[in-house]
């Protein structure tokens, strides 16, 4: 594997692999305690190639157990700390890992368990002790990410060694910036897909991962300190982050005097923010993308100008990278022409061999075309095409993308019903400038419960905080007698938005 094969390269050198909170780790150390680490797994479970969770946030160790996990012939699934703990149980449940590393001090229900101290262990016994012959190919699931899933329970995608080299081939060309090291922001959770752009972009080319905690993106004062220490060249994040920092005129060229590219996906990049970007930055380059998770990470970008800006009326999603391709497909498969608006096809060597352990979703989500061959996927995004230029036009399905992750409304929904008191309960997201910016849950109660609407609410989110993530967690809670229906029966959701 490429990023692998790099680490070896740099472990000769004493360059910075990471930064935290005053730590610094270089790829020296970063190599020989993933080594050490892989080498434990060999002497312990042989050669099994059951998964390995890492339960963690931000710890600088995180990227040792992963690449120690794979160099030793296992995957690894990445969970972090903001998952409350019935979820994290689910996901334990569904991936049947042979060893969970718990970097925290919350218990959990694993067979087999290293804790946070365990790294100085393993470094005393297994120093010097792997083979050196890393045992993956092509074909090898590298990672899983647990997603949000229509039934309540979240869903696995696992993302191979091919489609990750094909993640890397794609990206470079929007990626590159003339850097033969630098400093890449690196503050997106591990659970997420967009941290793969640091973890093997970023890494693979020698880079310094300059991390940032959830407690500091918090923290306005924190996270101005931060910028102001990190001397980074490499931004990427999701349009929220940004929209966060620019409410202070701190968040400019002064603070960031090194930055040479902005990146952002995971949600909708607006023209407001995207121009205020290009004159609080004007050397940099500033640059929309758009990808999956199922088709690892970005398989879309372009180049965000004033240009651009004047043309267009919304930012577009961008071309799709060269060695894939892309499709706006009517409901029957066919190809529609440019212009007309469908459902957006992603095919290539970037997308997933599916979901784990569930062949009822594959089945629904990906596909063999018969002409190419290439393995497909249904983004179930609204998208059209122009000149090779992709516009978003929302979600088809019940899933829209909320501060970077992706939701599914029918998820939140489960969980309301799960709720004392909770009969029926609908969920709808609220818009500013086409993007989704916080949910709204409406619920009809099984009796009068003689709250105010504010104490019903406290109440509400207090027990889903022990189901689903927060940003999962609808900002507000409205409680009815009865739901709008449509012509066909259906609670109407159109009907719902508007009061939301």
């Amino acid at each position: 594997m490429f990023l692998l094969d790099q680490l070896k390269r740099y472990a000769a050198t004493d360059r910075i692999a990471l930064l935290y909170q005053g730590q610094a780790v270089t790829y020296r150390t970063l190599h020989r305690q993933a080594e050490a680490f892989a080498a434990y797994l060999l002497d312990v479970f042989g050669n099994c190639d059951a998964p390995v969770l890492i339960y963690g946030h931000k710890e600088v160790c995180i990227p040792v157990y992963m690449f120690g996990a794979l160099k030793a012939g296992h995957s690894y699934i990445p969970v972090d700390t903001t998952f409350p703990t019935e979820r994290v149980a689910q996901i334990l449940e569904q991936a049947s890992p042979c060893l969970t590393v718990n970097l925290t001090d919350a218990a959990l229900p694993a067979a087999k368990t290293l804790d946070a101290s365990a790294l100085a262990e393993l470094l005393t016994k297994y120093d010097g002790a792997f083979d050196g012959v890393d045992r993956i190919d092509d074909q090898h699931v590298v990672y899983t990410l647990f997603t949000s899933g229509t039934t309540g329970k979240p869903k696995g995608v696992q993302i191979t060694a091919k489609n990750i080299a094909a993640f890397d081939e794609g990206v470079a060309p929007w990626f590159d910036c003339n850097l033969t090291d630098g400093v890449f922001l690196n503050e997106i959770s591990y659970s997420f897909d967009v941290s793969v752009c640091a973890l093997y972009y970023a890494l693979s080319r020698g880079m310094t991962l300059y991390t940032v905690d959830k407690q500091t993106l918090n923290d306005p004062r924190a996270l101005f300190a931060a910028l102001r220490e990190s001397e980074i060249d490499f931004w990427v994040s999701t349009p929220s982050l940004a929209e966060f920092c620019i409410r202070s005129e701190q968040f400019a060229e002064a603070l960031l005097p090194n930055v040479k590219k902005f990146v952002f996906c995971g949600e909708v990049l607006t023209k407001k923010l995207a121009q205020e970007m290009l004159t609080r930055f004007p050397h940099a380059e500033i640059v929309n993308a758009y990808g999956p998770t199922e088709t690892t990470v970005l398989v879309t970008a372009i180049k965000v100008d004033e240009a651009l800006c004047a043309n267009v009326p919304s930012i577009p999603i961008g071309y799709p990278f060269a060695n894939l391709q892309a499709r706006i497909a009517a409901p029957d498969g066919a190809s529609l022409p440019e212009g007309e608006a469908g459902e957006l096809l992603i095919l290539g060597d970037c997308v997933s061999p599916g979901y784990l352990h569930r062949p009822d979703l594959n089945e629904k989500a990906f596909f063999t075309d018969r002409q190419t061959g290439l393995r497909g996927y249904h983004t179930g995004d609204l998208c059209r095409m122009e000149n090779g230029l992709i516009y978003y036009l929302g979600r088809m399905d019940g899933q829209v993308k909320l501060n970077g992750f992706r939701v599914e409304l029918e998820d939140v929904e489960s969980n309301l019903l799960r709720v004392e008191n909770v009969a029926r309960a609908a969920v709808v997201p609220v818009f500013e400038d086409g993007k989704a910016v916080s949910l709204t849950a409406f619920v009809r109660l099984e009796a009068a419960d003689g709250l105010s609407s504010l104490a019903r609410a406290k109440k509400i989110k207090t027990a889903l905080a022990s189901t689903l993530p927060s940003y999962m967690i609808p900002r507000k809670i409205v409680a009815v007698e009865d739901f709008p229906l449509n012509t066909n029966g259906k609670i109407d959701k159109k009907a719902l938005s508007a009061l939301a």
